[in-house]
């Protein structure tokens, strides 16, 4: 049995979960996530709204407390329940090697947010994130509009709400400038011309002001107290051909479940303003990097893209 603790928003869950699912696949194993942070007990702010993210998929893997299915070495309560070996990724997300030589009955408390831990499960991991019939029907207007685009489409995301007013998190991700996206857009126009955005964001207003849209570009804004829509904007981007990256986790995924084998994906380059976090792993070697200083890298060679001077 493989444990996994679940923590923060649907893109950190959906990384923990994918980190436990690759771990117990290897091992033939169950996969169970605890919801003991979720129940309020242990981490974070106390403010947090706290709740599972995943119901939005396809999953079958067992939800429930930690103490109700394993016990944890540190315990000193007597159980007949297996005993879990815990491993607790290493600060600032730093490369976690033992997390690949990890047994069974493994408890793990992290973010995990590094491709590397799941790539051999990636077969697993798209089937498991099968969004549910009931979140796809929820924004079938803008699907089809995405679907019948006679250009390509591009996935592009703004994050903002905490970024801005939370000086914890602006200190720790920082926000992404009008500059950023421009220069994405530039990127990617000079690879495959003409497109058509849809804008998902927190911050529709500041979208408008500051982007360069067009008419025939959809801007869909939710609240972070809205939830339950951000699970059908997710579903949204996967549809698309191509994908603008904010440093969030969210829209890592939404590109990431798109299957399109010739999307060209942007992400910011550092990911966390931080410089004490560790970025090796956690953006796929394809995806083009854009500096906060706006130079691009140069893509893979299977692409047109050129990159920006």
């Amino acid at each position: 049995m493989i444990v996994v603790q679940l923590s923060g928003g649907l893109g950190n869950q959906m990384f923990q979960y994918a980190t436990g699912r690759a771990l117990a696949a290897r091992h033939g194993a169950q996969l169970v996530l605890d919801s003991s942070w979720i129940d309020g007990a242990g981490g974070a702010v106390s403010t947090e709204v706290r709740r599972y993210e995943l119901g939005c998929f396809q999953l079958e893997s067992r939800l429930a407390p930690v103490e109700q299915v394993g016990r944890l070495r540190r315990s000193v309560l007597p159980s007949r329940r297996p005993t879990l070996r815990e491993l607790e990724e290493p600060p600032f997300g730093q490369p976690c090697p033992e997390l690949l030589q990890a047994t069974d009955n493994t408890y793990l408390r992290g973010y995990w947010q590094n491709v590397t831990y799941f790539e051999d499960a990636e077969a697993h991991v798209r089937c498991d994130f099968t969004f549910r019939p009931e979140i796809a029907a929820q924004q079938a207007d803008v699907a089809r509009q995405i679907g019948e685009s006679p250009v390509p489409t591009v996935s592009l995301h703004v994050r903002r709400s905490d970024y801005v007013t939370d000086p914890g998190v602006r200190d720790r991700m920082g926000t992404l400038e009008p500059e950023y996206y421009s220069h994405a857009l530039d990127a990617l126009g000079s690879g495959i011309g003409s497109v058509r955005l849809f804008v998902f964001t927190d911050d529709p207003e500041w979208c408008r002001a500051n982007l360069r849209l067009s008419e025939q570009d959809v801007v869909l804004g939710a609240t972070r107290a809205e939830a339950d829509k951000w699970a059908s904007i997710m579903q949204l981007m996967t549809l698309c051909d191509h994908h603008v990256l904010a440093n969030s986790s969210f829209s890592w995924w939404g590109a990431w479940l798109s299957p399109s084998p010739t999307k060209i994906v942007v992400a910011p380059r550092p990911w966390v303003q931080d410089s004490r976090w560790d970025e090796n792993g956690r953006i796929p070697s394809e995806w083009v990097r854009i500096d906060r200083g706006y130079q691009a890298d140069q893509p893979p060679s299977t692409t047109t893209f050129a990159p920006v001077t």
